[in-house]
Protein backbone atom coordinates (compact mmCIF):
# COMPACT_ATOMS: atom_id res chain seq x y z
CA UNK A 1 0.00 0.00 0.00
CA UNK A 2 2.78 2.42 0.92
CA UNK A 3 4.54 1.67 -2.34
CA UNK A 4 1.42 2.64 -4.29
CA UNK A 5 1.23 5.93 -2.38
CA UNK A 6 4.91 6.54 -3.10
CA UNK A 7 4.52 5.93 -6.82
CA UNK A 8 1.42 8.12 -6.93
CA UNK A 9 3.20 11.00 -5.19
CA UNK A 10 6.24 10.76 -7.43
CA UNK A 11 4.36 10.55 -10.71
CA UNK A 12 4.70 13.31 -13.30
CA UNK A 13 1.14 14.59 -12.85
CA UNK A 14 1.52 14.74 -9.09
CA UNK A 15 4.83 16.61 -9.32
CA UNK A 16 3.23 19.25 -11.59
CA UNK A 17 0.35 19.67 -9.12
CA UNK A 18 2.68 19.90 -6.12
CA UNK A 19 4.80 22.62 -7.74
CA UNK A 20 1.82 24.95 -7.49
CA UNK A 21 1.50 24.34 -3.69
CA UNK A 22 3.39 25.97 -0.87
CA UNK A 23 6.42 23.87 0.27
CA UNK A 24 5.06 23.69 3.84
CA UNK A 25 1.81 22.20 2.59
CA UNK A 26 3.73 19.52 0.72
CA UNK A 27 5.70 18.59 3.85
CA UNK A 28 2.53 18.40 5.97
CA UNK A 29 0.87 16.21 3.37
CA UNK A 30 3.78 13.79 3.36
CA UNK A 31 3.67 13.52 7.16
CA UNK A 32 -0.09 13.09 7.43
CA UNK A 33 -0.51 10.34 4.83
CA UNK A 34 1.56 7.60 6.63
CA UNK A 35 -0.05 8.50 9.96
CA UNK A 36 -3.52 8.24 8.47
CA UNK A 37 -2.67 4.92 6.88
CA UNK A 38 -1.40 3.47 10.20
CA UNK A 39 -4.51 4.66 12.05
CA UNK A 40 -6.70 3.08 9.41
CA UNK A 41 -4.88 -0.25 9.78
CA UNK A 42 -5.15 -0.31 13.57
CA UNK A 43 -8.66 1.06 14.00
CA UNK A 44 -11.08 -1.82 14.91
CA UNK A 45 -13.92 -0.71 12.69
CA UNK A 46 -11.74 -1.08 9.63
CA UNK A 47 -11.66 -4.90 9.91
CA UNK A 48 -14.09 -6.23 12.53
CA UNK A 49 -13.10 -9.74 13.72
CA UNK A 50 -15.67 -12.50 13.96
CA UNK A 51 -16.02 -14.64 17.07
CA UNK A 52 -15.92 -17.71 14.83
CA UNK A 53 -12.32 -16.79 13.99
CA UNK A 54 -11.12 -16.16 17.51
CA UNK A 55 -12.62 -19.40 18.81
CA UNK A 56 -10.32 -21.33 16.53
CA UNK A 57 -7.31 -20.36 18.64
CA UNK A 58 -6.33 -21.52 22.09
CA UNK A 59 -5.38 -18.71 24.47
CA UNK A 60 -1.77 -18.88 25.55
CA UNK A 61 -1.58 -18.95 29.39
CA UNK A 62 1.15 -16.31 29.54
CA UNK A 63 -0.87 -14.01 27.35
CA UNK A 64 -4.02 -14.36 29.48
CA UNK A 65 -2.00 -13.71 32.62
CA UNK A 66 -0.06 -10.63 31.57
CA UNK A 67 -2.44 -8.79 29.21
CA UNK A 68 -3.58 -5.46 30.74
CA UNK A 69 -7.33 -4.89 31.08
CA UNK A 70 -8.99 -1.86 29.41
CA UNK A 71 -9.97 0.84 31.89
CA UNK A 72 -12.09 2.96 29.58
CA UNK A 73 -13.57 3.05 26.13
CA UNK A 74 -10.50 5.00 24.94
CA UNK A 75 -8.28 1.98 25.38
CA UNK A 76 -10.36 -0.48 23.37
CA UNK A 77 -8.24 -0.08 20.25
CA UNK A 78 -5.04 -0.48 22.27
CA UNK A 79 -6.36 -3.74 23.76
CA UNK A 80 -7.14 -5.20 20.35
CA UNK A 81 -3.74 -4.17 19.00
CA UNK A 82 -2.02 -5.95 21.91
CA UNK A 83 -4.18 -8.99 21.31
CA UNK A 84 -3.20 -9.03 17.63
CA UNK A 85 0.48 -8.61 18.45
CA UNK A 86 0.19 -11.63 20.70
CA UNK A 87 -1.00 -13.81 17.82
CA UNK A 88 2.46 -15.32 17.19
CA UNK A 89 2.40 -16.74 20.74
CA UNK A 90 -0.89 -18.54 20.21
CA UNK A 91 -1.08 -22.31 20.14
CA UNK A 92 -1.77 -24.17 16.94
CA UNK A 93 -5.20 -24.01 15.32
CA UNK A 94 -7.66 -26.47 16.74
CA UNK A 95 -10.79 -28.03 15.30
CA UNK A 96 -13.28 -26.51 17.75
CA UNK A 97 -16.76 -26.20 16.29
CA UNK A 98 -17.89 -22.64 15.63
CA UNK A 99 -21.14 -23.25 17.49
CA UNK A 100 -19.37 -24.66 20.56
CA UNK A 101 -19.64 -22.59 23.74
CA UNK A 102 -16.12 -21.89 24.94
CA UNK A 103 -14.88 -19.76 27.82
CA UNK A 104 -12.75 -17.38 25.78
CA UNK A 105 -12.96 -13.60 25.41
CA UNK A 106 -14.69 -12.48 22.22
CA UNK A 107 -13.76 -9.29 20.42
CA UNK A 108 -17.15 -7.82 21.32
CA UNK A 109 -16.41 -8.51 24.95
CA UNK A 110 -13.08 -6.76 24.69
CA UNK A 111 -14.72 -3.74 23.11
CA UNK A 112 -17.11 -3.53 26.06
CA UNK A 113 -14.23 -3.56 28.50
CA UNK A 114 -14.78 -7.09 29.83
CA UNK A 115 -11.84 -8.95 31.31
CA UNK A 116 -10.66 -12.04 29.42
CA UNK A 117 -11.91 -15.25 31.03
CA UNK A 118 -9.36 -17.37 32.87
CA UNK A 119 -8.36 -20.32 30.70
CA UNK A 120 -10.11 -23.52 31.71
CA UNK A 121 -8.50 -26.94 32.02
CA UNK A 122 -9.87 -27.83 28.60
CA UNK A 123 -8.20 -24.87 26.93
CA UNK A 124 -4.86 -25.10 28.75
CA UNK A 125 -2.28 -27.03 26.71
CA UNK A 126 -1.48 -30.44 28.26
CA UNK A 127 2.26 -31.00 28.74
CA UNK A 128 3.66 -34.06 26.98
CA UNK A 129 5.70 -36.69 28.76
CA UNK A 130 9.37 -36.50 27.96
CA UNK A 131 9.78 -40.30 27.70
CA UNK A 132 8.30 -42.78 25.21
CA UNK A 133 4.55 -43.12 25.02
CA UNK A 134 3.13 -45.76 27.35
CA UNK A 135 -0.08 -47.69 27.00
CA UNK A 136 -2.61 -46.53 29.55
CA UNK A 137 -5.61 -48.42 28.25
CA UNK A 138 -7.60 -50.44 30.74
CA UNK A 139 -6.89 -54.16 30.91
CA UNK A 140 -9.16 -56.31 28.80
CA UNK A 141 -9.41 -60.03 28.13
CA UNK A 142 -10.22 -59.24 24.49
CA UNK A 143 -7.46 -60.42 22.18
CA UNK A 144 -5.12 -57.66 21.02
CA UNK A 145 -5.79 -56.88 17.33
CA UNK A 146 -2.12 -57.44 16.42
CA UNK A 147 -1.82 -60.81 18.20
CA UNK A 148 -2.52 -63.12 15.27
CA UNK A 149 -0.22 -61.16 13.00
CA UNK A 150 2.61 -61.34 15.55
CA UNK A 151 2.46 -65.11 16.01
CA UNK A 152 3.11 -65.59 12.30
CA UNK A 153 6.72 -64.61 13.05
CA UNK A 154 8.64 -67.68 14.26
CA UNK A 155 10.02 -66.47 17.62
CA UNK A 156 6.55 -65.40 18.81
CA UNK A 157 4.71 -68.41 20.23
CA UNK A 158 1.04 -68.08 21.20
CA UNK A 159 -0.44 -69.11 24.54
CA UNK A 160 -3.91 -70.65 24.87
CA UNK A 161 -6.13 -71.62 27.76
CA UNK A 162 -7.90 -74.96 28.27
CA UNK A 163 -10.75 -73.82 25.99
CA UNK A 164 -8.36 -73.14 23.13
CA UNK A 165 -8.67 -69.34 23.45
CA UNK A 166 -5.65 -67.18 22.74
CA UNK A 167 -4.65 -64.97 25.66
CA UNK A 168 -2.63 -61.75 25.55
CA UNK A 169 0.62 -63.51 26.38
CA UNK A 170 3.30 -64.33 23.81
CA UNK A 171 6.34 -66.53 24.44
CA UNK A 172 9.57 -65.56 22.69
CA UNK A 173 11.21 -68.94 22.07
CA UNK A 174 14.38 -68.02 20.19
CA UNK A 175 16.55 -65.02 19.32
CA UNK A 176 15.05 -62.54 16.87
CA UNK A 177 15.87 -63.47 13.30
CA UNK A 178 15.52 -59.98 11.85
CA UNK A 179 15.42 -56.33 12.82
CA UNK A 180 11.74 -56.37 11.87
CA UNK A 181 10.97 -58.91 14.61
CA UNK A 182 12.81 -56.85 17.20
CA UNK A 183 10.87 -53.76 16.10
CA UNK A 184 7.57 -55.63 16.46
CA UNK A 185 8.48 -56.55 20.02
CA UNK A 186 9.42 -52.96 20.85
CA UNK A 187 6.17 -51.72 19.33
CA UNK A 188 3.86 -54.00 21.30
CA UNK A 189 5.77 -54.83 24.49
CA UNK A 190 3.65 -52.42 26.56
CA UNK A 191 0.37 -53.79 25.17
CA UNK A 192 0.99 -57.56 25.17
CA UNK A 193 2.85 -59.55 27.82
CA UNK A 194 5.99 -61.03 26.25
CA UNK A 195 7.78 -63.77 28.21
CA UNK A 196 10.92 -65.60 27.19
CA UNK A 197 11.03 -69.40 27.04
CA UNK A 198 14.09 -71.61 26.58
CA UNK A 199 13.26 -73.67 23.52
CA UNK A 200 16.24 -73.26 21.19
CA UNK A 201 19.85 -74.26 21.89
CA UNK A 202 21.21 -72.35 24.91
CA UNK A 203 18.87 -69.36 24.47
CA UNK A 204 18.76 -66.84 26.11
CA UNK A 205 22.53 -67.38 26.32
CA UNK A 206 24.67 -67.34 23.17
CA UNK A 207 25.09 -70.81 21.63
CA UNK A 208 28.52 -72.49 21.49
CA UNK A 209 27.37 -74.33 18.36
CA UNK A 210 29.92 -73.32 15.67
CA UNK A 211 27.18 -73.43 13.04
CA UNK A 212 24.92 -70.95 14.87
CA UNK A 213 24.73 -67.18 14.80
CA UNK A 214 26.04 -65.34 17.85
CA UNK A 215 24.69 -62.43 19.89
CA UNK A 216 25.84 -60.50 23.00
CA UNK A 217 25.62 -62.47 26.23
CA UNK A 218 23.35 -59.88 27.86
CA UNK A 219 21.03 -59.22 24.91
CA UNK A 220 18.12 -61.45 25.96
CA UNK A 221 18.60 -62.38 29.62
CA UNK A 222 17.03 -59.12 30.80
CA UNK A 223 14.93 -58.18 27.80
CA UNK A 224 11.61 -59.65 28.99
CA UNK A 225 9.87 -59.13 32.35
CA UNK A 226 9.64 -62.89 32.86
CA UNK A 227 11.35 -66.03 31.58
CA UNK A 228 10.47 -69.73 31.51
CA UNK A 229 13.97 -71.15 31.89
CA UNK A 230 15.64 -74.57 32.00
CA UNK A 231 18.96 -74.01 33.83
CA UNK A 232 20.21 -75.24 37.21
CA UNK A 233 21.43 -71.86 38.48
CA UNK A 234 19.27 -69.11 36.96
CA UNK A 235 20.47 -66.50 39.46
CA UNK A 236 23.86 -66.57 37.70
CA UNK A 237 22.28 -65.74 34.35
CA UNK A 238 19.21 -63.53 34.83
CA UNK A 239 19.03 -60.11 36.55
CA UNK A 240 16.92 -59.88 39.74
CA UNK A 241 14.22 -57.88 37.94
CA UNK A 242 13.22 -60.85 35.75
CA UNK A 243 10.52 -63.15 37.15
CA UNK A 244 11.55 -66.78 36.66
CA UNK A 245 9.81 -70.13 36.32
CA UNK A 246 11.55 -73.47 35.76
CA UNK A 247 9.44 -74.63 32.83
CA UNK A 248 10.00 -76.03 29.33
CA UNK A 249 8.02 -77.01 26.27
CA UNK A 250 8.68 -80.63 27.23
CA UNK A 251 6.63 -80.18 30.43
CA UNK A 252 3.44 -80.30 28.35
CA UNK A 253 1.64 -82.66 25.95
CA UNK A 254 2.64 -86.04 27.38
CA UNK A 255 1.51 -89.03 25.32
CA UNK A 256 -1.30 -91.13 26.83
CA UNK A 257 -0.67 -94.56 28.35
CA UNK A 258 0.09 -97.25 25.78
CA UNK A 259 0.35 -101.04 26.11
CA UNK A 260 3.71 -102.39 27.19
CA UNK A 261 5.80 -103.99 24.44
CA UNK A 262 8.50 -106.62 24.74
CA UNK A 263 12.06 -105.28 24.83
CA UNK A 264 13.60 -105.90 21.40
CA UNK A 265 16.42 -103.36 21.75
CA UNK A 266 18.58 -102.13 24.58
CA UNK A 267 18.23 -98.45 23.65
CA UNK A 268 16.87 -95.92 21.18
CA UNK A 269 18.53 -92.65 20.19
CA UNK A 270 16.65 -89.76 18.54
CA UNK A 271 18.89 -88.11 15.95
CA UNK A 272 18.37 -85.75 13.04
CA UNK A 273 18.59 -86.30 9.30
CA UNK A 274 19.56 -82.72 8.48
CA UNK A 275 23.30 -83.45 8.21
CA UNK A 276 23.32 -86.97 6.77
CA UNK A 277 24.80 -85.76 3.49
CA UNK A 278 27.80 -84.44 5.48
CA UNK A 279 28.15 -87.65 7.51
CA UNK A 280 26.35 -86.02 10.45
CA UNK A 281 28.55 -82.94 10.66
CA UNK A 282 26.54 -79.73 10.99
CA UNK A 283 24.27 -77.64 13.18
CA UNK A 284 21.77 -80.35 14.11
CA UNK A 285 24.40 -83.03 14.71
CA UNK A 286 26.28 -80.71 17.06
CA UNK A 287 23.08 -80.18 19.04
CA UNK A 288 22.62 -83.97 19.23
CA UNK A 289 26.28 -84.43 20.32
CA UNK A 290 26.88 -86.94 17.53
CA UNK A 291 30.64 -87.10 18.09
CA UNK A 292 30.02 -88.42 21.61
CA UNK A 293 27.39 -90.85 20.28
CA UNK A 294 30.04 -92.52 18.12
CA UNK A 295 32.35 -92.88 21.12
CA UNK A 296 29.54 -94.34 23.20
CA UNK A 297 28.65 -96.80 20.43
CA UNK A 298 32.16 -98.21 20.62
CA UNK A 299 31.45 -99.17 24.24
CA UNK A 300 27.82 -100.24 23.89
CA UNK A 301 28.29 -102.27 20.71
CA UNK A 302 31.91 -103.36 20.98
CA UNK A 303 32.39 -103.93 24.72
CA UNK A 304 28.88 -104.57 26.02
CA UNK A 305 27.35 -106.17 22.93
CA UNK A 306 24.21 -104.02 23.14
CA UNK A 307 21.62 -103.50 20.42
CA UNK A 308 19.87 -100.27 19.58
CA UNK A 309 18.05 -97.98 17.16
CA UNK A 310 19.48 -94.73 15.77
CA UNK A 311 16.42 -92.81 14.57
CA UNK A 312 16.78 -90.24 11.75
CA UNK A 313 20.41 -91.06 10.97
CA UNK A 314 19.57 -91.91 7.34
CA UNK A 315 18.38 -89.53 4.64
CA UNK A 316 14.73 -89.22 3.67
CA UNK A 317 15.28 -91.49 0.67
CA UNK A 318 16.45 -94.20 3.13
CA UNK A 319 19.72 -94.64 1.22
CA UNK A 320 22.63 -92.76 2.75
CA UNK A 321 23.34 -93.13 6.49
CA UNK A 322 25.70 -91.51 8.97
CA UNK A 323 28.76 -93.66 9.59
CA UNK A 324 28.96 -95.68 12.81
CA UNK A 325 31.66 -97.95 14.31
CA UNK A 326 32.20 -101.27 12.57
CA UNK A 327 31.56 -103.04 15.88
CA UNK A 328 27.88 -102.00 15.60
CA UNK A 329 27.29 -103.94 12.40
CA UNK A 330 24.29 -106.21 12.84
CA UNK A 331 23.49 -104.71 16.26
CA UNK A 332 22.23 -101.25 15.34
CA UNK A 333 19.22 -100.28 13.24
CA UNK A 334 19.42 -96.91 11.47
CA UNK A 335 16.21 -95.30 10.25
CA UNK A 336 15.12 -92.28 8.29
CA UNK A 337 12.99 -89.58 9.92
CA UNK A 338 9.92 -91.24 11.44
CA UNK A 339 6.43 -90.22 12.35
CA UNK A 340 5.80 -89.75 16.05
CA UNK A 341 3.94 -93.02 16.45
CA UNK A 342 6.68 -94.94 14.64
CA UNK A 343 9.24 -93.36 16.94
CA UNK A 344 7.14 -94.20 19.99
CA UNK A 345 7.00 -97.82 18.84
CA UNK A 346 10.79 -98.11 18.84
CA UNK A 347 11.01 -96.43 22.25
CA UNK A 348 8.46 -98.81 23.77
CA UNK A 349 10.52 -101.77 22.50
CA UNK A 350 13.69 -100.44 24.16
CA UNK A 351 15.01 -100.70 27.72
CA UNK A 352 15.98 -97.01 27.81
CA UNK A 353 16.24 -93.83 25.76
CA UNK A 354 19.80 -92.60 25.19
CA UNK A 355 20.07 -88.81 25.69
CA UNK A 356 23.70 -87.71 25.08
CA UNK A 357 22.92 -84.07 24.19
CA UNK A 358 24.43 -81.03 25.92
CA UNK A 359 23.33 -77.93 24.00
CA UNK A 360 19.77 -79.00 23.31
CA UNK A 361 16.88 -77.11 24.91
CA UNK A 362 15.05 -79.70 27.01
CA UNK A 363 14.34 -82.31 24.30
CA UNK A 364 10.70 -83.37 24.31
CA UNK A 365 11.66 -86.98 23.64
CA UNK A 366 12.73 -87.17 27.31
CA UNK A 367 9.27 -86.70 28.80
CA UNK A 368 7.70 -88.63 25.94
CA UNK A 369 9.84 -91.66 26.80
CA UNK A 370 9.07 -91.30 30.51
CA UNK A 371 5.35 -91.12 29.75
CA UNK A 372 5.76 -94.35 27.74
CA UNK A 373 7.26 -95.86 30.92
CA UNK A 374 10.81 -96.01 29.52
CA UNK A 375 13.73 -94.68 31.67
CA UNK A 376 16.54 -92.41 30.47
CA UNK A 377 20.32 -92.58 30.22
CA UNK A 378 21.08 -88.85 30.23
CA UNK A 379 24.15 -86.64 29.94
CA UNK A 380 24.46 -84.71 33.21
CA UNK A 381 25.66 -81.68 31.21
CA UNK A 382 22.41 -81.36 29.25
CA UNK A 383 21.43 -77.72 29.61
CA UNK A 384 17.70 -78.48 29.76
CA UNK A 385 15.94 -81.68 30.79
CA UNK A 386 18.16 -82.54 33.75
CA UNK A 387 15.19 -81.90 36.07
CA UNK A 388 13.49 -85.09 34.86
CA UNK A 389 16.24 -87.39 36.18
CA UNK A 390 16.09 -89.03 39.61
CA UNK A 391 16.27 -92.52 41.06
CA UNK A 392 12.83 -93.31 39.62
CA UNK A 393 13.48 -92.20 36.06
CA UNK A 394 17.01 -93.25 35.02
CA UNK A 395 20.72 -92.58 35.33
CA UNK A 396 23.15 -89.74 34.63
CA UNK A 397 26.62 -89.94 33.12
CA UNK A 398 29.15 -87.09 32.94
CA UNK A 399 31.53 -88.31 30.21
CA UNK A 400 33.23 -91.48 29.05
CA UNK A 401 34.90 -91.92 32.44
CA UNK A 402 31.63 -92.94 34.12
CA UNK A 403 29.64 -93.95 31.04
CA UNK A 404 30.18 -97.72 31.39
CA UNK A 405 29.18 -97.68 35.04
CA UNK A 406 26.00 -95.71 34.33
CA UNK A 407 24.97 -98.05 31.52
CA UNK A 408 25.45 -101.22 33.55
CA UNK A 409 23.67 -99.70 36.56
CA UNK A 410 20.68 -98.72 34.44
CA UNK A 411 20.39 -102.14 32.79
CA UNK A 412 20.53 -103.81 36.20
CA UNK A 413 17.80 -101.55 37.62
CA UNK A 414 15.60 -102.12 34.57
CA UNK A 415 15.81 -105.86 35.08
CA UNK A 416 14.94 -105.38 38.76
CA UNK A 417 12.01 -103.04 37.96
CA UNK A 418 13.50 -100.23 40.05
CA UNK A 419 12.21 -97.41 37.86
CA UNK A 420 8.70 -95.89 37.72
CA UNK A 421 9.08 -93.31 34.94
CA UNK A 422 5.44 -92.91 33.93
CA UNK A 423 4.15 -92.67 37.48
CA UNK A 424 6.68 -89.98 38.35
CA UNK A 425 6.37 -87.82 35.21
CA UNK A 426 2.57 -87.76 35.18
CA UNK A 427 2.54 -86.75 38.85
CA UNK A 428 4.89 -83.82 38.24
CA UNK A 429 4.33 -82.73 34.62
CA UNK A 430 1.74 -82.77 31.87
CA UNK A 431 -0.96 -80.34 30.79
CA UNK A 432 -2.89 -80.24 34.06
CA UNK A 433 0.10 -79.79 36.37
CA UNK A 434 2.20 -77.53 34.15
CA UNK A 435 -0.81 -75.63 32.78
CA UNK A 436 -1.82 -74.70 36.31
CA UNK A 437 1.73 -73.60 37.17
CA UNK A 438 1.93 -71.33 34.13
CA UNK A 439 -1.44 -69.73 34.86
CA UNK A 440 -0.45 -69.10 38.49
CA UNK A 441 2.89 -67.64 37.41
CA UNK A 442 1.17 -65.16 35.10
CA UNK A 443 -1.51 -64.17 37.61
CA UNK A 444 0.85 -63.80 40.56
CA UNK A 445 3.50 -61.77 38.75
CA UNK A 446 1.72 -59.96 35.92
CA UNK A 447 -1.83 -59.26 37.07
CA UNK A 448 -1.19 -55.60 36.24
CA UNK A 449 -0.16 -56.47 32.68
CA UNK A 450 -2.66 -59.02 31.41
CA UNK A 451 -6.24 -60.09 32.03
CA UNK A 452 -7.12 -63.71 31.30
CA UNK A 453 -10.55 -64.75 29.97
CA UNK A 454 -13.06 -65.53 32.71
CA UNK A 455 -12.80 -69.06 34.02
CA UNK A 456 -9.26 -69.70 32.75
CA UNK A 457 -7.65 -72.49 34.79
CA UNK A 458 -4.78 -73.62 32.55
CA UNK A 459 -2.34 -72.00 30.14
CA UNK A 460 -0.35 -73.83 27.47
CA UNK A 461 2.35 -72.91 24.95
CA UNK A 462 0.72 -73.47 21.58
CA UNK A 463 1.98 -74.27 18.12
CA UNK A 464 5.39 -75.58 19.17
Amino acid sequence: MLSRVYYALTSRKCRRALLQLHPCAVICLLLVLPTAFLAWQLWPAAFPLQDSITTKYEVHPAMAKTSPLPSSSDTNAQMIVQSLRGRPQLSKITSIDIDEKVARPSVDGLRKGQAPATPTAASTPIPRASGPAQSVSALSADLHPAYKRLIKEYPFQPVRNERGQFVNVILVRSPFRSRHQKDLYEQYKNEILFLGISSFEDYPQPPPNPFSGKFPIDEYVGLFPGFLHMVREPEKIFPPSVKLLLMSQSDFSLPPPQPKMANKYDFTFSGSDQDVRNDCVGWSSFAKNWTFVKEALQVMCGELGMTGVLVATKDKQDRKACSIPASCEGKIVQTKFLSQQEFFSYVRQSKFLFVPQVHDASPRVTTQALALDVPLLMNWNLIGGWKYLNNKTGEFFHDMTDFRHSVTTLLKNVDELQYEPRKWVTANYGDQVSGTKLRQFVEENFADRVMLPDGTRLLFPSGA
